[in-house]
Parts: structure tokens; C-alpha cells; sequence
């Protein structure tokens, strides 16, 4: 595929994409003819650790799952990425082979920027320089902020703050909510730092509180500000948290689980 049919096809996609919006017209197309579509079936490996890279990737559906794996087989999960985020920008702009084990989580559907499109652009456009420092900021203070909660909070108080981060409020009732687990509740567990047994534990103990109702993966929460109690979690540390949702050109990408303390 030539560049000409890599903007046609890639340049719609970076324009609905939270966080590209900010950068002009010109640099959009720019980058969208280096870019290239790919997609992967539920399990396959889209990176493994040390693999070199020459871009980054773009989520546009489905769910990938980051870790890390030991020799021997142990695994721990620091993210659940979801569409409308990226991985894999820090280790290919430092010129390091990735750090991550990135394997999809469902069938899902990418796009990889390439790198030296991004380095060009970021001379001639300052907004890609801002995008590219969003992302990579955002990232850093997402992991800050979950390695306070995996080693500062209890078990508790970390699925209280991933409910709430993660819920999505009614619109007739702002203090009702629900949310769908994006991926098995073994994955979950992995990247807020529990067992799985941990985890489950913790839910159905909301649950005969009455504090959520589980459906599956699907949770309903009746009352948000009766679990932040619970949680320990005031109103403004929840806001806190929130922000570090990258906003660029005023477009949020969605949320996700991050990374957890080993």
C-alpha cells in the first residue's frame, strides 16, 4: 500500500481518535501515510519484550493486555488497554526494544504510527510534540498514581477506586452508575495487584452490602458516593485521579487499569 492509500484509509481514523484532534490538518495526513492497519485474533502476540520497534501502536477496537513474564511462566498484568489509547511510545522514541509482553485480549483492531513520520512531523508541527509529550506524561503519572494505590491502599479500597474510576454515571440518576469489566476477572485481579480469589472475594463482599450488583462482568453501583465512603476515597482524590486522563484539544481517551506494584 503506497502512502496515498495509507492517509486515505488511516487519516479518518486519527481524526475521531481522542488526542489527535489537536494537531492540523496537514500533520494529520502527514502522519496518517506512514501509518498502517493491522489486526489480531483473541491471544495472539502483537509484541513480545526485546522485540525492536519502529513505532507505536493505536488501539482502535478490542482490548490488549501489557505484562510482564518471567522464565518461568509467572505473569503480571499492568494494563488492560482500551481503544482510543496507545502502547509502546516510550521504548520506541528512547530507540530500546520493547519492554512489554502485548498480546490481545479479544479480536481486535490497530494501528501503528511510525516512528520517523512522528520525529518529522514534531519539526514541523509543535502540536505532534504536545501530543507526544501527553501521552507519554500521561502514562508516567498514571503508573505514580497506581503504585500509590497498589502498595498504599487495601485490597478494598483498590477495586473501590477502579469501580469508580471506571464507571460510567447515569444520566437521569448522576449518583448511579455501571460499568462492564474489560477483560476475565483473572486479568483484572492481575493488574490491581490480587489473586484472583482476592478479587472476587472483595466483590461479593460489596455485593451483600449492597453496594454494587454483579451481573457477570457487567457492575451496577446505586449509589457512587456511598462506595467512595467505603473506599476512603473523597470526591476531589477521585477527580485527581480522573484527570490524569490524557485531554488534548479538549478529547479524552477512555480509562483503563494500570499498572500494578510487584
Amino acid at each position: 500500500m503506497n502512502h496515498a492509500d495509507r492517509e486515505k484509509t488511516c487519516l479518518p481514523l486519527l481524526e475521531t481518535t481522542p488526542g489527535f484532534a489537536s494537531v492540523p490538518a496537514d500533520g494529520l495526513r502527514y502522519l496518517a501515510a506512514g501509518c498502517h492497519q493491522r489486526t489480531a485474533t483473541r491471544g495472539q502476540v502483537l509484541c513480545e519484550r526485546g522485540q525492536p520497534l519502529d513505532g507505536f501502536h493505536l488501539l482502535l477496537r478490542g482490548r490488549v493486555k501489557l505484562s510482564l513474564l518471567s522464565a518461568e511462566g509467572a505473569e503480571r498484568v499492568l494494563d488492560i488497554v482500551l481503544p482510543g489509547r496507545t502502547f509502546g511510545e516510550s521504548a520506541a522514541f528512547l530507540g530500546r526494544p520493547c519492554a512489554l509482553h502485548a498480546e490481545a485480549l479479544m479480536d481486535s483492531r490497530l494501528m501503528v504510527v511510525d516512528l520517523k513520520r512522528v520525529r518529522s512531523a514534531i519539526e514541523r508541527w509543535p502540536e505532534v510534540a504536545h501530543l507526544m509529550l501527553g501521552l507519554v506524561a500521561e502514562r508516567s503519572q498514571r503508573l505514580i498514581a497506581d503504585l500509590e494505590a497498589c502498595c498504599l491502599h487495601s485490597a478494598a479500597q483498590r477495586v473501590a477506586a477502579m469501580l469508580l474510576r471506571d464507571a460510567q454515571s447515569d444520566e437521569d440518576e448522576p449518583d448511579r452508575a455501571t460499568l462492564e469489566l474489560p477483560a476475565a476477572k483473572t486479568v483484572v485481579a492481575s493488574s490491581l495487584n490480587l489473586s484472583a480469589e482476592t478479587f472476587s472475594r472483595e466483590l461479593h463482599g460489596l455485593a451483600r452490602r449492597g453496594l454494587i450488583g454483579v451481573e457477570r462482568r457487567r457492575i451496577r453501583i446505586p449509589s457512587l458516593e456511598q462506595l467512595r465512603r467505603l473506599g476512603g476515597l473523597e470526591a476531589n482524590e477521585m477527580d485527581a485521579q480522573n484527570a490524569l486522563v490524557f485531554d488534548a484539544g479538549n478529547a479524552q481517551a477512555p480509562r483503563s487499569f494500570a499498572p500494578a506494584c510487584t
